[in-house]
Formats: C-alpha cells, sequence, structure tokens
C-alpha cells in the first residue's frame, strides 16, 4: 500500500541504488503510479523536456516515488479534470549541472499558509490523506543533494512545485 512505502521510504537509512537514467520515461511511470490512488479518465500528463533525452544518476525506485507523490498532488488538485504539466531543463550549477523540474497542477494553487506548511510530515489540506507524501519526496530529493520546493503562490494561479537536482550527484545517506 502508499502508506507502507511511505513508512520504508522515511526509514530507508542510506540504502539507495544510484544508477544512470533517463528522467522522462521516469516521470511517466511516477505519473502512472500516481494514477493508481487518484484514477481518472480525464487526467492529463504534459512534459516538455526540450526535445532533449535528459539522462540523471540517483537511485531510480526511490526518485520515482518521490516524483509520484508530488504528481498525485497535482491530480488531487482538480479531481475533475486533473492536468499535471512537467518541465525539464538543465541548468549550470557550481562544479556540475543541476536539473531543475517544474511540476504544475491546474487547481486552484496553494496559500501562503500551505505552501510553508506543505512539506512538514502531517500537514494536509485535504479530508483523506496522511500529510507524508511531500515528507516523503523532500527526503529522498534531499538524500540524492536536491530540493523541493514549493513555488510562492500568487491568488488564482496553479499550484507548483519545484524540484532541484544534481545531474550526477553521489546520493548520501539521511
Amino acid at each position: 500500500s502508499r502508506l507502507i512505502n511511505q513508512m520504508r521510504f522515511l526509514a530507508r537509512e542510506g540504502r539507495f541504488e544510484p544508477e544512470a537514467f533517463a528522467i522522462g520515461a521516469l516521470i511517466e511511470e511516477a505519473y502512472q503510479d500516481a494514477r493508481q490512488h487518484q484514477p481518472s479518465e480525464a487526467a492529463r500528463l504534459e512534459c516538455d523536456s526540450g526535445g532533449k533525452p535528459l539522462i540523471i544518476t540517483g537511485d531510480r525506485a526511490a526518485l520515482r516515488h518521490a516524483l509520484s507523490e508530488v504528481i498525485l498532488n497535482a491530480l488531487q488538485a482538480n479531481p475533475k479534470e486533473p492536468r499535471v504539466i512537467v518541465r525539464l531543463h538543465v541548468e549550470p550549477s557550481g562544479e556540475g549541472q543541476e536539473l531543475k523540474i517544474e511540476i504544475q497542477d491546474n487547481g486552484p494553487g496553494f496559500t501562503p499558509e500551505a505552501a510553508q506548511k506543505a512539506p512538514a510530515p502531517f500537514f494536509t489540506t485535504r479530508t483523506v490523506g496522511n500529510g507524508l507524501g511531500l515528507t516523503v519526496s523532500r527526503k529522498i530529493i534531499e538524500a540524492h543533494q536536491g530540493r523541493l520546493e514549493i513555488a510562492s503562490p500568487r491568488p488564482g494561479q496553479p499550484g507548483i512545485v519545484g524540484i532541484s537536482l544534481p545531474m550526477t550527484a553521489p546520493v548520501v545517506a539521511t
């Protein structure tokens, strides 16, 4: 079940298995995982990688889980016609390159309070759910030397979660 997977990733101390993989394919797999928990015939995924296959190094299973949690939140933001837009681009960063992943929903967006509290354990604005999805995602991403950020909300704007990951950073224990 999803809760068991969340607890497994929260308790996973340094047991990551890095490998190189295409992030575009992983996003599609994470989307399909999320749809199992939020099925809708109207659901849509748009992924823009700038036409380039992007290869990163990390624990594929862990990053798939982290992305599926963020994508599930995006699907739940507008249950009647869920649409998830994922934008990928690479930027120079320090000694290497960093992959920027922007995941946008088509819901009402985050309130300033929800944007601030969303990654905290057990915070949820829904009547169902345990509030661990973004907590688990953040832990996995930080173990990959990355960052998860909720974009500054603007009234009436969709929710946007930004993820930054080094293209070839080693995975470290948290």
